[in-house]
């Protein structure tokens, strides 16, 4: 549920730390608890928040001055310094779209990326990947929205078939990356290594390199993907 009044998320359904099957938060126990040991795929979709609001009619008309007031809640003295650089990294898109790319950051890309540095900063396994393609569905509005990845990761589109979503996605570029993408789950799954062939070498997510999967049309790795905005949120970061 979105909050079309503060351009908020409620998030009523969480984990509940019930001090009997859970006593910490689940990403501190892939730190130093009873997950250290376990192999860590992470990642997120280039437009996580778009699937809420994108949409919507009441949001379309979200102006400049509700994305600063959103941003203050984040950045706060740096907000406009924040705008200003999420506008200039969508050319000529609306507040609402720099809105939503504010919010992916903020509970989606940067919490993923905090937990993949503090991984690498321990010397744990944890590799990382960015969804990157898009859904021409409803125009598209919905960009590489969350939950996109899922029938590529489980290559199963015909299970999907209902999914308004994933319409007019070119059959071929569909297929081709949901084989490669379930085959990195699969070798993941059973090695704790996701990489395969066809697919480019997959490195480890570290401090040196901060390497990350883009999976699009063209899958490659890049070093750092998210290290301008992760400069930006946390400016004391290297």
């Amino acid at each position: 549920m979105f909050d079309q009044e503060h351009r908020h998320w409620e998030t009523p359904y969480l984990p509940v730390l019930d001090e009997v099957t859970l006593d910490r938060h689940p990403a501190d126990l892939l730190l130093s608890g009873a997950g250290t040991d376990i192999d860590v795929l992470i990642g997120w979709t280039r437009e996580e928040a778009n699937f809420a609001s994108s949409l919507s009619e009441p949001y379309a008309g979200t102006t400049r001055e509700q994305v600063l007031a959103r941003a203050r809640d984040t950045f706060g003295s740096r907000a406009a310094e924040a705008c200003t650089a999420y506008e200039e990294a969508r050319p000529g898109a609306r507040p609402l779209d720099v809105l939503m790319d504010l919010i992916t950051d903020e509970l989606f890309r940067m919490p993923c990326v905090a937990l993949a540095e503090r991984r690498a900063a321990r010397g744990r396994p944890v590799w990382a990947y960015q969804f990157n393609l898009p859904t021409p569905a409803h125009g598209g509005r919905l960009g590489a929205a969350h939950c996109l990845e899922l029938p590529f990761v489980f290559d199963n589109f015909d299970k999907w078939s209902r999914a308004p979503f994933l319409a007019g996605l070119d059959p071929r570029v569909r297929d081709g990356l949901a084989t490669a993408v379930h085959a990195s789950w699969i070798s993941f799954i059973r090695t704790g290594d996701p990489n395969h062939r066809p697919m480019p070498r997959w490195e480890r997510y570290g401090r040196d390199s901060r390497t990350t999967m883009t999976l699009d049309s063209v899958t490659a790795t890049v070093e750092d993907v998210a290290g301008y905005w992760r400069r930006l949120h946390h400016p004391v970061a290297p």
